[in-house]
């Protein structure tokens, strides 16, 4: 995400400059700047106020920058600058998303927010991506309750609203695989499925 904001810094400053004290109080309502920085920003001049927020919104990490390109997307916010509205839709922030930010989601969460697996005391599959991969194509026959899982998974909004799209539960489960990108996300996918298809996961775990 940095690397995107970093490589179109210039046409971003261009884009935003027009509104940008509006724009300012979309990223204000986000919490991606603080009071403080708020201040700073709306005492300066149209583009320098742009520069100093992407210079802030950089520095503070990619998780901030993926949620400000993210802002970007909402329609209210771009409909000033037809570029910006254009050039938005081809940024996927979810692809962009990698197995070291997954990991760091993972560490970083909440205990209470993270999915026990009540069945036993430890995951019984120690390679969840390897036993997902091996078994696609029975995961994507088979499994029926793929709204409960969906609703298990901390998926990002755009992924959540591509796999709820689909018209099948094949259709579904194979969407929902598409996304699963690290560890963490597919041992999430892997709980979720002992949890809602507990006797097809059983029959699955003494083949494994």
């Amino acid at each position: 995400m940095e690397e995107i904001i970093v490589e179109n810094k210039p046409k971003l400053i261009k884009w935003l400059s027009s509104d940008s004290d509006i724009f300012l109080q979309y990223v204000q309502a986000k919490k991606l700047i603080t009071t403080s920085q708020y201040t700073e920003l709306m005492e300066m001049r149209a583009k320098e106020r742009v520069i100093r927020l992407l210079d802030i919104i950089l520095g503070n990490g990619e998780n901030v920058c993926r949620k400000f390109l993210d802002l970007l997307k909402e329609d209210d916010v771009n409909e000033s600058s037809p570029e910006l509205r254009e050039w938005i839709k081809t940024v996927d922030t979810e692809d962009q998303k990698t197995e070291n930010d997954c990991k760091k989601e993972s560490v970083d969460r909440p205990i209470q927010d993270q999915k026990p697996y009540r069945d036993c005391q430890q995951m019984p599959i120690q390679d969840c991506q390897r036993f997902l991969k091996k078994n696609l194509s029975f995961l994507v026959q088979k499994v029926c309750n793929i709204d409960p899982i969906i609703d298990d998974l901390d998926l990002h909004p755009e992924s959540d609203a591509k796999v709820r799209a689909k018209s099948t539960n094949q259709e579904k489960m194979r969407t929902l695989l598409g996304h699963v990108n690290c560890e963490s996300i597919a041992k999430d996918l892997v709980i979720a499925l002992f949890k809602h298809e507990k006797h097809l996961m059983n029959e699955l775990q003494n083949n494994y």
